[in-house]
């Protein structure tokens, strides 16, 4: 990195002006300046373009560059001008999504890029920065959106500019969307035959709105073992959806320490979660599958256990462990138990979008309903469990469109 016509102490000020670094010391900023690296733009060449992937923030330093986004009809609409001490492509360093814009310089230009990849590596080996961080993300997200409504509510000018205004929410909200489903690592689910062997997958992940607060990931451990966290932070939409970024990071960042400890798991995301938000709440279930030595452990954050059903007795098995919803306390401690795996069993984990479903007089779908359910699907041999449950689900509701986020993950066992 070129940074020898700038000062260390310069360049911990620029960042210090940073909101998604707020907070931090002298000390994490330090590790950060090394990442670093210093690229110069002649007047009128493009910097980032609508469309790109995003893989790196920017900190102009001197010059003067234009924001601008192209309408459908391929109109550029300008947005803003940037000098020097400005910033750009923030959360890039939290998604690889498609710019939202193209950066020019109007003339010649000197800005400092910090790479996702190399920021990435710093917050795996920082818990505190990646704490501040993160929460640094969701607080600037929130203001921003705040401030989006604050200005179409008050706005006093013309019906297109509030359209306009009105595009870059959906616009937001379809970015969102798709981050979110970053969370949800579909690359992985979404994969044709077994995670591990032995152990077949399906899953269903639909948010009532455009975004959800449902959570699910399913890891491959490196003792040849599945690691699973099912979650449903409490409210709808935007905040909900937030929340779901800090469970993702929080899984992410102790995962390889706890994976087949699925109650230290639980504990260290809560604590993290807790640490990072205040006053929002989220059930959780976590678990570790051995294949190997045939078992399975779970742990319990205030969630309904999974539909357990034993190939070897043709009946589900109770699944009797305790434990608090997740953000309520910081220090909650949460115990695990552990069940022998067989052949033909199968582990159904599902959020309450699924049994809190309400039809149109009003009465609940009920676990006790799912429980039939799967018990018919599993007896008659068929494949398709989650489409059938989802089926029924719908006729039930007399709706296509729930009324909360429904997640669903069956794991069937050879």
């Amino acid at each position: 990195m070129d940074t020898q016509e700038t000062s260390r102490e310069a360049l911990i000020g620029l960042l210090k002006n940073i909101p998604v670094f707020d907070g931090l010391g002298d000390k994490d900023l330090l590790q950060i300046v090394p990442l670093l690296r210093k690229e110069s733009y002649p007047a009128e060449s493009i910097i980032i373009r609508e469309g790109d992937r995003g893989e790196s923030m920017y900190i102009l330093v001197e010059g003067v560059v234009r924001v601008a986004r192209h309408s459908e009809g391929g109109e550029e609409i300008a947005l803003q001008t940037l000098q020097g001490g400005a910033f750009f492509g923030e959360f890039s360093l939290i998604d690889n999504l498609p710019r939202s814009a193209t950066v020019a310089a109007l003339v010649d230009t000197d800005i400092f890029t910090l790479q996702k990849s190399d920021f990435d590596t710093l917050l795996a080996r920082n818990v505190h920065l990646a704490n501040v961080f993160y929460r640094n993300c969701l607080t600037e997200t929130f203001s921003r959106f705040r401030n989006i409504v604050a200005n179409f509510t008050f706005s006093q000018h013309s019906l297109h500019e509030k359209s306009a205004q009105l595009d870059v929410i959906n616009l937001d909200l379809s970015y969102a969307k798709r981050i979110q489903h970053c969370f949800i690592n579909s690359a992985a689910l979404d994969c044709e035959g077994a995670l591990i062997p032995g152990v077949r997958h399906t899953y269903i992940y639909r948010p009532c709105l455009e975004v959800g607060g449902d959570f699910l990931n399913v890891v491959k451990t490196g003792n040849g073992g599945l690691s699973i966290i099912i979650a449903d932070v409490v409210g709808h939409g935007i905040t909900a959806a937030l929340a779901t970024g800090v469970l993702k990071s929080g899984y992410s960042l102790f995962l390889a320490n706890h994976a087949d400890r699925p109650a230290d798991l639980m504990s260290a995301i809560n604590r993290h979660f807790s640490e990072t938000l205040s006053h929002v709440y989220a059930t959780c279930y976590c678990a570790h599958i051995t294949p190997d030595a045939g078992r399975v452990t779970f742990a319990k954050g205030g969630h309904h256990h999974p539909l357990f059903w034993s190939g070897a007795s043709g009946d589900f098995l109770d699944i009797k462990c305790p434990g608090t919803g997740i953000g309520i306390s910081a220090s909650s401690k949460y115990p695990q138990v552990e069940f022998r795996l067989g052949s033909g069993d199968r582990l159904l984990f599902f959020t309450d979008g699924v049994i809190e479903q309400h039809d149109r007089g009003e009465a609940m779908y009920t676990e006790e309903r799912l429980r039939k359910m799967v018990r018919a699907l599993i007896q008659a041999g068929r494949r398709d469990v989650l489409e059938a449950i989802m089926e029924d689900l719908a006729e039930f509701a007399g709706v296509q469109h729930f009324e909360d986020d429904v997640t669903m993950l069956l794991l069937e066992f050879d």
